[in-house]
Formats: structure tokens, sequence, C-alpha cells
């Protein structure tokens, strides 16, 4: 990634050195094991990737799933751990393949759901959040009502998640500071995801227009 990718984002940049400080203070302060910090390091640049609608933001990121899955089992944080490993992976790693089949710069080709696609989005998650909290209270999981919802509403729920375990497990501090910097990211991106299809849509009509122009002739006198 050259220079000017972070000179471009410089707040979100600052962000990112500040969180992962934090990161690392909390780690220290309260004896966390560095594998299960791993993934926040990881995170941190997919997050600021994301924010840009890059290409290499999925790849990366489902790759990271596979270590936040181990992260999550071992706090007991069972829809987490097989959301990340079962949905958020194979998802990351599919949406890095079609993306990368309409490249646009480093981000994409993007194009808005139908109606009927968003109906079965939402259908679809609503039935898996219900079977995924039946199985979860089944095998004993903590925070069964947030640990599952996460998979629905993301990482705004994640931030509450945290914040109610810190008194079980103060540790969990560093997903909190990583999770206020998520927000920010994820913020930017709905700006400019919105921004590029914008973008897109201008360059479509321009496309359009000159197709449907008819040809034009010039007339050469002749002497």
């Amino acid at each position: 990634m050259n220079r000017s990718f972070f000179r471009e984002n410089v707040p979100l940049t600052v962000g990112l050195v500040v969180t992962a400080i934090g990161i690392s203070a909390a780690a220290i302060i309260f004896h966390q094991q560095f594998w299960r910090i791993l993934p926040l390091y990881v995170s941190l640049f997919v997050a600021l990737f994301q924010s840009r609608m890059m290409r290499a933001a999925p790849l990366l990121g489902g790759i990271n799933s596979i270590l936040y899955a181990a992260v999550y089992f071992t706090y007991s944080l069972y829809g987490s751990a097989a959301y990340a490993l079962l949905i958020s992976c194979p998802i990351q790693l599919a949406a890095f393949v079609r993306w990368s089949r309409k490249p646009r710069g480093y981000s994409t080709v993007f194009r808005t759901l139908t109606l009927r696609a968003r109906l079965a989005v939402a259908a679809i998650f609503a039935a898996s959040y219900a079977a995924l909290c039946a199985a979860l209270y089944a095998g004993g999981g903590k925070f069964v009502f947030l640990d599952g919802a996460i998979t629905v509403l993301g990482v705004i729920l994640s931030t509450v998640l945290y914040i109610r375990m810190l008194a079980d497990t103060p540790e969990q501090t560093t997903y909190l500071v990583f999770n206020v910097y998520s927000l920010a990211c994820t913020t930017a991106a709905a700006f400019r995801i919105r921004k590029v299809c914008e973008e897109q849509n201008e360059e479509k009509a321009k496309e359009e227009k000159t197709s449907a122009s008819p040809p034009r002739y010039d007339i050469i006198p002749i002497e």
C-alpha cells in the first residue's frame, strides 16, 4: 500500500494508530495473551480498507475471521465463533472473488439490491437468528441475546456486548476499543459507497448518452 493512500485518509489513519496504542495498553494492563488480540491488529487495516471499499479488504478479513473464531470460542461466545467461521469467512472470500471480477480502480462496480432480494436477506437473517439463539441456549453460551444478535446488527451491538462483558472479563477492553474505531470506519464506508455509487451512475449515464447519440458526419467542401 503506497503512502498516498494513508495521506488521503489522515483522520482514519490517525485513528488506527491511536486505537492500536489503546489496544496494546489495555492488553498490557489486563495481561491479555497476544494471540487473543492479534485479530484486532489485522482488523484495524481491514476496517481502514473497507472504509475505502477496497477489494483487498474482504480477502484479508475472511482469513482473519478464522483467528476471531478461535478467540471467541475461548470466551464462550459460541454464536460469534460460529458466525466468524461459518458465515463471515466464506462470505468475505466470496465477496473478494466477485469484486475482483468487476474491478474499478482499487474498488469494484456496485449494484443495489432489488426489493425482493432485500426481503429475502431479512428473512434469512431472522430465521438464522432464531435458530442460533436456540442452539446457544442449549449449548450454555454466554450473553446469548447479544452474541446472536451481532450476526444481524453487527458492530453496534458488538460494542454493547463488550461493554457488558467488562465486568466478567476486563481484558475485553481491547475489543471495545477496536469496536469504537470499527464503528467510525463503518460510518465512513457508508458515505464512501454512496459517493462511489453516484460516480458510477454518472459514468453509466454518460456512456448511455454517448451510445445513443447519432453519428456525426463532417461535411468537407469539394473545390
